[in-house]
């Protein structure tokens, strides 16, 4: 996963105390265990790294064994 940080020319510093959770959205959990429900099925998912498609990888004896995106190359298992 890539992350840019940037600087904001109005702020000179960071401030803990000026930081606050954002509540409104999915945790990483969420997102994984939604991708996990998916590739279960043997369906596509939603790849938690860049939002493109996760593909079932399946085995012979154990059925789903976890996903690789078609766009970013992560692989979740």
């Amino acid at each position: 996963m890539t992350a840019i940080l940037t600087r904001s020319p109005e702020r000179e510093h960071f401030d803990e105390d000026d930081w606050a959770p954002d509540d409104t959205g999915p945790t990483l959990d969420d997102v994984v265990s939604r991708a996990w429900e998916v590739l279960r099925c043997e369906l596509p998912a939603a790849c938690p790294v860049c939002g493109g498609e996760l593909i079932p990888r399946v085995s012979a004896g154990a059925g789903v064994v976890g996903g690789r995106c078609q766009s970013c190359g992560s692989t979740l298992s």
